[in-house]
């Protein structure tokens, strides 16, 4: 993850991507830091990744498995008839309506509240819980005031630390500036990182001999990183087999020609050694 406090140095610049822009905000709201309010937008650094296509079939027809909610003894329960419970005992629960379920969400100000900067340094990679969103001003009257936050974050070399809802949740976020605009990353909590436990770690020593031609591997891997070649080909490879095994659907002739020639080859000895 980019850590450099440059931000012309980071690692992959939009215009390397191959993923469209976002066209539609994710997210409106405002950015909040002392007595300064800017109102911004948030629009997705990162496509969503395709749907998984792949579906479960019955193996005998063909047709597509459908999952339904049932129970035994009333069989199929319509979603109106569905409730959330929360376990307290083994198939014992307490029934929690939505109504009582909503007084728990916090109370949504649409607010990023910058509440600390510090030096990416201090930021543990681990802590990045993989949403990122461009954070843009939300007019034309908010462009001022927005620029002038992004350039005193740029000009410090630090990040903001801060906290905003979404999706209804409380979420510990950092607040990074780009060239352009500014970069919101959701952190997971603290609480959740784990360690290593004893005897996971590595504790034997090393040798100067043993680091030089590591060192020198590392030093002549460093320089610009070729993007391109870090494509993730996993759709690509799926929709080539479907497309063969379609293409090979739709030669039926040929497929059972093949198994004709194939039947002659091997009755042609035994009709051969009937003349003899």
């Amino acid at each position: 993850y980019p850590m450099a406090t440059n931000v012309k140095t980071a690692v992959l610049r939009i215009a390397e991507s191959n993923a469209a822009p976002a066209s539609r905000a994710s997210w409106c709201g405002q950015l909040h830091l002392g007595d300064l309010y800017v109102p911004v937008k948030a629009y997705a650094a990162i496509a969503t990744p395709p749907e998984n296509p792949l579906r479960q079939l019955h193996a005998d027809c063909g047709q597509r498995i459908e999952y339904r909610k049932w129970w035994p003894k009333h069989g199929a329960v319509p979603p109106e008839e569905i409730v959330k419970g929360y376990p307290y005992q083994s198939d014992q629960y307490v029934e929690l309506s939505q109504s009582e379920l909503d007084q728990l969400q916090p109370s949504d100000d649409k607010t990023i509240h910058v509440e600390h900067f510090l030096k990416p340094s201090f930021v543990d990679p681990v802590l990045f819980a993989g949403r990122s969103l461009y954070l843009a001003p939300a007019n034309p009257a908010a462009g001022r005031p927005f620029n002038t936050l992004r350039q005193a974050m740029e000009r410090s070399g630090k990040w903001g630390l801060g906290r905003v809802v979404l999706s209804n949740r409380w979420h510990i976020v950092i607040l990074r500036p780009t060239e352009e605009a500014m970069l919101l990353h959701t952190l997971h909590h603290p609480a959740q990182c784990r360690a290593l436990a004893a005897g996971q770690t590595a504790d034997a020593r090393v040798t100067q001999s043993e680091l030089r031609p590591l060192l020198k591997t590392i030093n002549g891997l460093n320089g610009t990183v070729a993007w391109e070649n870090y494509k993730d080909d996993a759709e690509r490879r799926l929709t080539n087999l479907v497309e063969s095994r379609i293409a090979a659907a739709q030669r039926p002739s040929a497929s059972r020609l093949r198994g004709v020639d194939n039947r002659r080859a091997r009755e042609a000895p035994r009709s051969g050694s009937a003349k003899n």
